[in-house]
């Protein structure tokens, strides 16, 4: 299933905004929530969704009623391990 990042600016945005949405985040009913990234003090959330395409997440977003800015399909992600192993294999 494709993964998807979301990207909101949302100033003023704060935790107890968070913790009202948690449980309609973790319905996922069309695209299924991964983890979210957040700067408090501008506003800037980065969210990651996994969805059968672009419209899913749109739906989800729009359910839960969280507006959004920008849905781009994710190509690659990996964790600084990820990275280390792949310096360690031989180029082909």
């Amino acid at each position: 299933m494709p993964r998807y990042l979301v990207i909101h600016h949302a100033p003023g945005v704060n935790m107890d905004d968070f913790r009202t949405n948690i449980p309609e985040v973790l319905a996922s009913k069309y695209a299924t929530y991964v983890k979210t990234l957040a700067n408090l003090t501008n506003g800037t959330i980065v969210n990651v969704y996994d969805g059968d395409d672009e419209e899913a997440v749109g739906r989800e977003l729009e359910r839960i009623g969280f507006p959004y800015d920008e849905i781009q399909v994710l190509h690659f992600e990996a964790t600084a391990d990820d990275l280390r192993a792949m310096m360690a294999q031989p180029q082909p």
